[in-house]
């Protein structure tokens, strides 16, 4: 058996997002279209050898547990895939990573080619590798770096209306570089978290940390790179808003520190649309993708970790 890592781009525009939504025998792939369903059935398709049919809902993101097979001529077959980073509805990405397990003897450089005549043109595998088969690409550690962008221009650029948020409201950058200073660091992020998260009805906590935030301009568009080792349901997306608030003069940078230990999510800013948010690259510490050997690595544990994780 081989684990093959993906990197993944795509325009989230036409997408529920990463996650395989309402599995059924007769649409595996989930009734409504997502990254991670186009991806299984592409491999199904690639791979029909190593498909799995008829995939009951509670176990389709499990791909250590063999369902019940039903007749392959009646459902479509897939091949699981585990994703490092599970973006909302109509977020972006040029480097998600994603990975699968087969016994096929394919090059790993040739998956890209191969797996792309099987999906949409708006989704594409850009690069492939095999790693350890004690990689896991959300639980070995690893740097996520995302970008927010913002037409700033008076009238909305029709060519970057998918890509970049359109707020024509004066901004003072120099205030929203010192208010992104004070989100530096570990903190608990509760108040820049959207509370229907997962995370907080298992238990967990918002406790994260960013390691940068940097705003650039480009032309009309303003950039906020946002770089950390986690991030929770829409939290950049609420820091973006909040950004914006204290550009546009409504909230102070120091304010930032208030909301920080508030915990409570109505003392920060709106949520922005999700259209502008794109998520960059995953960095892994090559090391560890090579040698780390801990329990929690292997892709069997993901029957009960990958329904309590969430990204943006």
């Amino acid at each position: 058996m081989r684990r093959i890592r993906l990197t993944i781009a795509y325009d989230g525009t036409n997408y529920r997002g990463w996650q395989i939504q309402q599995p059924t025998a007769a649409h595996p792939e989930g009734s409504f279209p997502t990254i991670q369903g186009e991806l299984q059935r592409a491999l199904g398709q690639l791979l029909p050898k190593e498909a799995v049919y008829g995939a009951a809902p509670e176990k389709s993101l499990d791909p250590l547990t063999s369902p019940d097979h039903v007749d392959e001529a009646a459902a479509p077959g897939i091949l699981p895939v585990v994703g490092a980073s599970r973006t909302d509805s109509g977020v972006h990405a040029l480097g998600n990573v994603a990975c699968f397990d087969t016994e096929s003897t394919i090059p790993a450089a040739n998956f890209p080619k191969a797996i792309n005549r099987y999906l949409p043109p708006d989704i594409r595998v850009m690069q492939a590798d095999e790693v350890s088969m004690d990689f896991h690409p959300r639980f070995v550690p690893h740097e996520k770096c995302y970008e927010y962008r913002i037409d700033h221009g008076r009238v909305a650029n029709p060519l970057t209306r998918l890509y970049a948020y359109n707020y024509t409201y004066p901004l003072d950058l120099e205030r929203m570089r010192a208010a992104a200073r004070e989100l530096v660091g570990v903190h608990d992020f509760t108040s820049f978290v959207n509370p229907d998260s997962q995370v907080f009805e298992h238990g967990g906590d918002a406790i994260r940390e960013i390691y940068s935030i940097d705003i650039l301009e480009e032309g009309s568009q303003l950039v906020i790179r946002i770089r950390g080792n986690g991030f929770l349901y829409h939290m950049i997306r609420i820091i973006v808003g909040t950004l914006l608030v204290i550009g546009n003069g409504r909230r102070a940078p120091e304010d930032i520190r208030t909301m920080l230990a508030a915990k409570d999510r109505t003392t920060a800013g709106p949520t922005v649309p999700a259209h502008g948010l794109c998520l960059c690259a995953l960095h892994y510490d090559e090391v560890a993708t090579a040698d780390d050997s801990r329990d929690d690595g292997d892709i069997k544990t993901l029957a009960t970790q990958d329904r309590v994780s969430e990204n943006e």
